[in-house]
């Protein structure tokens, strides 16, 4: 092989793993000045939290986790208004299932930079949860509204396909099945082609079931 093809296959590789923490880490649109030691750290939690991704042993993955959140302390700890490290720390405690900390940082990475889709997506993530079990749609609308917040920003042109899907998500969940779907319509109208196109497809359809108790076939368009 070529020293040429070989820069081809690693850069390959190194997209593919970039591509895990695209969103958690896009959406900033601005230049500020990193220490160094931030910038290490930062990065060696991005590269430990795609390392757990395609790890399989759970004793690994929550060793990982911990060693990732170890970093991002550290990237904070150099530069304390870092929003892009307080994002992924509280990607991290989202992981971890310790929602009061994840809000803590996502809420801190939010008072640095409003205008953060990726920041705004992960506390809609933990609202969401937290809205489990609850007869109140107070929870569900806060994630409802940091969902669309996210969706208008122009930062999150990288990911408007999973922001419509956590928002059809979450109005299914309110039991708002109408708006689910329409969610889910705009996911395929801008990707029809996506892998998972099929699959949404079959989530509309059965959406339809549920909220009229008929659906048009698989085959028919969406209107």
């Amino acid at each position: 092989m070529s020293a040429k093809a070989i820069i081809a296959a690693l850069a390959v590789v190194i997209v593919g793993v970039g591509g895990v923490i695209l969103m958690l880490t896009l959406g900033r649109g601005h230049t500020v000045y990193v220490p160094d030691d931030a910038v290490r750290h930062r990065e060696k939690g991005e590269f430990l939290v795609n390392k757990r991704r395609h790890t399989t042993n759970r004793q690994k993955k929550a060793e990982l986790l911990t060693q990732a959140i170890d970093e991002f302390k550290l990237a904070l700890k150099s530069k304390p208004d870092f929003e892009v490290a307080h994002n992924m720390l509280g990607h991290c405690y989202i992981e971890r299932g310790q929602w009061e900390d994840a809000l803590l940082n996502l809420n801190q990475a939010l008072k640095i930079r409003s205008d953060y889709p990726a920041a705004r997506f992960n506390r809609a993530r933990v609202y969401q949860r937290l809205s489990v079990g609850k007869r109140d749609h107070r929870y569900i609308d806060m994630a409802i509204a940091d969902y669309r917040v996210a969706l208008k920003s122009e930062l999150a042109a990288n990911f408007v396909g999973d922001l419509h899907k956590a928002l059809a998500d979450a109005y299914r969940q309110k039991g708002d099945y109408r708006q689910a779907i329409e969610e889910l319509k705009a996911y395929i109208k801008k990707a029809p082609h996506a892998h998972d196109a099929v699959l949404v497809r079959r989530k509309i359809r059965g959406l339809q079931l549920m909220r009229k108790g008929t659906a048009p076939p698989l085959s028919a368009p969406l209107h």
